[in-house]
């Protein structure tokens, strides 16, 4: 018996991928971004707040972001992936001095908890001022910054929630199906 359930055990864990569980990231998730400033003080929109699903292309290529009014708008290229926000400085640029001057990410749709961490990649050739987080929300703060031309800020988001797929459930099911249809034959054939 004990072998037995021993092999059903197997069985339900290669039918039941637990790497599904944690295979969420920001893949099909809805973006928002916008350009940000507190000059002259209070956090104000400075550009275009443009939208895209994230995918295989660059989601924001160049001239996405447009600046509003008397402000100006560094040119740039930002290209998510499943986990990873680049922003790409074709350009130089100086960024201007105040308490935060950078870009805004709000994601929707994405699962619970949504983003749980951000960190600078090793690849990148420019480190930002500063940035900051939320469940779905992504800050980056680049303000004062002297920005060589063809850099790349690269942001790593930690995973988002977990949801898993209707086939792990239903992989689960034929399992826990498994187990039962092996455990009461074993009853039967010892009886």
């Amino acid at each position: 018996m004990k072998q037995v359930i021993a092999y059903a055990t197997f069985a339900l864990v290669s039918l039941f991928p637990i790497q599904s569980l944690y295979a969420a990231d920001l893949t099909g998730a809805t973006v928002t971004v916008g350009v940000y400033t507190t000059f002259p003080g209070t956090l104000t929109l400075a550009s275009n707040t443009p939208s895209a699903t994230i995918g295989p292309s660059v989601e924001f290529p160049l001239g996405s972001l447009t600046a509003l009014g008397s402000f100006n708008v560094i040119p740039i290229t930002i290209d998510l992936t499943a986990n990873t926000i680049d922003l790409h400085y074709p350009s130089g640029a100086n960024a201007t001095a105040t308490s935060f001057n950078g870009y805004i990410f709000d994601f929707a749709n994405l699962a619970l908890p949504g983003i749980t961490g951000v960190s600078v990649d090793p690849l990148s050739s420019l480190a930002p001022v500063g940035f900051s987080f939320t469940a779905n929300q992504v800050r980056v703060n680049v303000e004062g910054l002297g920005i060589p031309a063809n850099r790349d800020i690269i942001l790593d988001i930690a995973s988002v929630g977990a949801v898993p797929e209707p086939e792990t459930y239903e992989m689960m099911l034929a399992g826990l199906g498994l187990v039962g249809f092996l455990g009461r034959r074993t009853t039967r054939n010892a009886s």
